[in-house]
């Protein structure tokens, strides 16, 4: 239930109410407040919770609600009603305009099913509508939802698109390399259905999809290749050498300039030295050999400077050697899966390129060898290399060799996922092109609201042909309505009858027409409690979990029906299966009567009417109105005329007469009681100044503070309001001499208020 308001804000006259200590709302609530004051709009702020709307009455205003369920107490505000637990009810002369039109021709009051758990009554306009939309659907070539189903439908059906579209991937991507048992319409659906949820996923780049397509068309023509092409690469071990060898050096004995001047000279000498061993003339003049000759020649050509020429030599043939294992024969690309032919091609292209620079850095260490044999006995120095590397691009070479071999071993495997892709691929492509996405969603949607449209016209044409052949529900609700009716009214010539499966409105067997305002209310009202019992007969019962708020059942209603009106509350609201009960009334009679059931508690068990759940709602000299603890003067006496007396009198007994609980509102308080005192007097007068003029003669001192608190509770000018200090200072004289004037000029009157 709700326990409070903690704030009004901008809602019509509530500008800024806040619950500042008010005692919690409890069950049962009875409101009373004068014509005005604000009761209809807190009916309102019921309404936007009955509707889940913040907006619908005053929009933009604030509200917070303090809601009590399971013993657990949340605050809502106007932004969290979809979340308020409790469904609720008001009846107001918002709710009377709203369900009925009773002044336009032909108009109808729909039947209250209890039994199908239609208490709006609206079921037969359902129907209407739904058969009214079916027809529509049906008349306009199943309209365009339909248009969605059928273009949908084209690409599976017999001879349709995706039919279509197999063809062209069989005959014109993939050069027929699939007959149609391997590619037709339903696996197109399959694939649509596997690839539609993220197309581009499965769109291939050009160059990617010329690579997988090949893969998907080949025919296993090939042969495993050698994957292991390597070499010892020697180029830094060679290079070592050649600087050792240049940083040799060989001894010199002696001094022959003509051989370090000749390099030509110096090697035929070099070569003569064996030839001319152990003889003593030289071979090729035949002249004698110098004595010492071969002994010097012998001491220049060193042991070590063998050494260094041998170590040239063996260096040399190294090189050459180098030089020729590194010219490896690779087999054609063409022995390779179309899709590694390039890649290799590239690879050995690369290796025979990178042959070049290795080859050119052994030349330069022959130069280096060639150099040193002119400088035998002199430390050269080396030329720099660079440090060229052959076995990344032979590695390279074999892992696309060993790719190959492997695609070979799993040829069959790889074909068959290469086909996969290249058909997600086309399909994908073809989806989106056909924005076959859109379709779809185009599609389910429209099937969505024709199968929910045809299952309600069928669930309420079942309802409807169960009303036509038993009206027990229907006749249940007439006689519900009836009694209340001839309760309410206390006659019998207006009832509600069932014509055509329509609950319509007769006045002594006719069509009823020109209804007073009384009426109207009672039937509205009649009908609001129809709709209660209906939540509470509901299948599980509704009621338990509903809110009522009643705004003035009586009114338009004349006095007689007070009684009627209360009886019927007071029956219905006995038994507590209800979440919570707020009535509101202007009406002190009402009100009196209402306390006298005993649905808000008994008075004798509080005379200080602190625990009963009274509230006053009060307008405010500045346009605005509060909720209160209703003055126990009100709710002290049968008559709100006695009830006024007395709270005037209180205030006038007083000595300090600013505490007063209810200064503010004892302005309005004067002016009702003198409305209601000169009204006994002359009754056949509306005007309350009038009335005033005719009871108070002009030397009589009322008369001006008369005028003046008539003026004053009609505050509605904003230099008015700037004096409103001044006026309730004047309260107190204005209060003595009205009563003074009771006293001495209506004795008799003045002991029946006194109870004398």
């Amino acid at each position: 239930m709700i326990r409070k308001i903690n704030r009004i804000k901008n809602f019509g006259i509530f500008q800024n109410f806040t619950w500042n200590g008010l005692t919690d709302f409890k069950m049962k609530n009875l409101i009373y407040g004068w014509n005005y004051s604000g009761k209809t709009t807190l009916s309102k702020l019921f309404q936007n919770l009955e509707f889940k709307d913040k907006n619908k009455y005053f929009s933009g205003s604030e509200f917070d609600f303090a809601s009590e369920k399971d013993n657990t107490t949340t605050s809502y505000t106007q932004n969290d009603l979809e979340r308020f637990p409790y469904n609720v009810k008001v009846f107001n002369t918002n709710y009377i305009r709203r369900i009925f039109t009773f002044d336009e021709p032909n108009s109808d009051i729909q039947p209250i099913s209890f039994y199908l758990g239609d208490p709006s009554g609206d079921l037969n306009k359902k129907i209407k509508k739904l058969l009214d939309y079916n027809q529509i659907l049906e008349n306009r070539t199943d309209l365009l939802n339909k248009k969605y189903v059928v273009e949908f439908n084209n690409y599976n059906k017999s001879n349709g698109k995706f039919t279509a579209r197999a063809k062209e991937i069989r005959e014109n991507y993939l050069d027929n390399k699939l007959d149609q048992n391997k590619l037709n319409k339903g696996i197109i659906l399959n694939i649509a259905n596997n690839v539609k949820n993220d197309l581009q996923q499965y769109i291939l780049s050009e160059t990617e999809k010329d690579k997988i397509k090949s893969e998907a068309i080949a025919e296993n023509t090939f042969d495993s290749q050698k994957d292991d092409f390597s070499l010892s690469e020697n180029l830094e071990t060679l290079a070592s050498e050649v600087k050792s060898i240049l940083e040799d050096t060989a001894p010199k004995s002696i001094s022959i300039p003509e051989l370090d001047s000749d390099e030509a000279l110096f090697n035929w000498v070099q070569t003569g030295i064996k030839l001319h061993d152990g003889e003593t003339e030289c071979k090729f003049c035949t002249k004698a050999l110098p004595e010492n000759r071969i002994d010097d020649l012998n001491s220049y050509y060193s042991k070590k400077l063998q050494e260094i020429q041998n170590a040239i030599s063996n260096t040399q043939e190294k090189i050459k050697a180098e030089k020729e294992k590194l010219r490896i024969t690779f087999f054609d690309k063409k022995r390779l899966g179309e899709s590694f032919q390039e890649k290799f091609q590239n690879e050995v292209n690369f290796y025979n390129e990178t042959v070049k620079k290795y080859i050119a850095q052994l030349t330069i260490l022959e130069t280096d060898l060639k150099r040193k044999t002119s400088n035998y006995f002199t430390n050269i120095p080396v030329t720099e290399i660079e440090k060229i590397s052959l076995q990344n691009s032979l590695t390279e070479i074999n892992k696309t060799v060993k790719a190959h071999n492997d695609w070979l071993g799993e040829f069959d495997k790889n074909k068959e996922n290469a086909l996969k892709k290249i058909l997600n691929h086309y399909v994908a492509e073809y989806l989106t092109a056909e924005n076959y996405n859109d379709k779809e969603a185009k599609k389910d949607k429209a099937l969505g609201i024709i199968d929910q449209i045809k299952s309600i016209i069928t669930n309420n044409k079942t309802d409807l042909l169960t009303l036509e052949a038993d009206l027990k529900s229907n006749v249940k609700g007439q006689e519900e309505l009836n009694d209340i009716l001839e309760i309410l009214l206390h006659r019998k010539d207006i009832r509600i009858e069932i014509v055509n499966d329509k609950f319509t409105l007769e006045r002594s067997g006719h069509p009823a027409s020109n209804l007073s305002e009384g009426e109207k209310s009672a039937i509205a009202f009649a009908y609001f409690l129809t709709e209660l019992k209906a939540l509470r007969n509901d299948d599980p019962p509704k009621l338990p979990n509903t809110i009522v708020f009643i705004d003035d059942p009586i009114s338009s209603l004349d006095s007689n029906h007070i009684f009627q009106v209360r009886s019927l509350l007071q029956t219905f609201f006995k038994e507590e299966n209800y979440a919570q009960l707020f009535i509101s009334t202007h009406n002190f009679e009402f009100f009196s009567v209402m306390l006298d059931t005993n649905l808000f508690g008994a008075k004798n068990k509080d005379m200080n009417g602190n625990k009963r759940p009274l509230y006053f709602i009060k307008r405010n000299d500045n346009n605005t109105s509060d909720i209160k603890k209703l003055p126990l003067s009100f709710s002290s006496y049968k008559s709100e005329y006695v009830g006024l007396f007395h709270t005037i009198k209180e205030f006038n007994d007083l000595e300090n007469k600013e505490d007063f609980t209810y200064l503010l509102i004892l302005p309005n308080a004067v002016r009702r009681f003198l409305e209601l005192y000169t009204l006994m007097k002359y009754p056949s007068d509306s005007e309350v100044d009038n009335r005033v003029k005719k009871v108070f003669n002009p030397e009589d001192k009322p008369t001006y503070n008369t005028k003046l608190l008539h003026w004053f509770s009609h505050q509605n000018q904003f230099e008015k309001v700037q004096q409103h200090d001044d006026k309730i200072l004047q309260l107190d004289d204005v209060v003595k001499e009205l009563l003074e004037f009771i006293k001495t000029k209506d004795e008799l009157h003045w002991k029946g208020l006194n109870g004398e």
